[in-house]
């Protein structure tokens, strides 16, 4: 079973401290753009550094582990904590992200279950969305222990599936900055937001 994994993004400190999950893009939080791509999943997990932040989701939340180590910890922290056999990854920054790409990376995870199944946006691979099973924990555990905790470390090392995506694809933009996401408001409705 595939449960959906919104990492909410640690200190968000490009974002000036507010909380990327909470953004907004035409007139909906970044989170409800990613439950709505997630929606045939059977659950949708938050990977939280810590609780308080996310009560008012009312959503099953699991803590990181390992604090400050980046994705690979909270990845790691899912895959011991959930009961599910697989975790769809996805960062709380893609708000353009829709249920067809979702159901493509399901489909082609579903032909090798043991291999992370990943997106390549132009030549970029895409870490932060995919689906990643508990069969990668001992390497993670390894990866953890020795302090390294880069991600292309991680599929330098593991056995992964990769999906490319069309050039045109903005499914895969990220919106870190406090600039990357005037951009995104400018595009969407035609006016600057506000400064943070």
């Amino acid at each position: 079973m595939i449960a959906g994994y919104i990492l909410t993004g640690g200190k968000n400190r490009r974002m000036n401290g507010n909380k990327k999950l909470f953004l907004t893009y035409k007139g909906m939080p970044f989170y409800k753009h990613i439950i709505s791509a997630f929606q045939n999943l059977p659950i949708i997990y938050l990977s939280v550094d810590a609780t308080d932040a996310y009560q008012k989701l009312h959503m099953p939340m699991i803590v990181d582990l390992y604090p400050d180590i980046g994705p690979i910890g909270g990845i790691y922290s899912g895959l011991i904590q959930c009961k599910e056999t697989s975790l769809f990854v996805t960062a709380c920054d893609m708000p353009l992200i829709g249920q067809n790409i979702v159901e493509q990376v399901c489909e082609e995870y579903q032909k090798h279950p043991q291999k992370i199944t990943i997106v390549k946006s132009g030549e970029r691979l895409q870490p932060l969305f995919g689906i990643y099973p508990k069969t990668v924990l001992p390497l993670l555990e390894q990866m953890i222990t020795e302090k390294r905790y880069r991600m292309m470390d991680l599929f330098a090392q593991a056995d992964i599936g990769v999906i490319q995506l069309e050039n045109a694809s903005q499914a895969m933009r990220n919106i870190n900055t406090v600039d990357e996401y005037q951009i995104l408001q400018g595009e969407s409705n035609g006016t600057k937001t506000e400064s943070f």
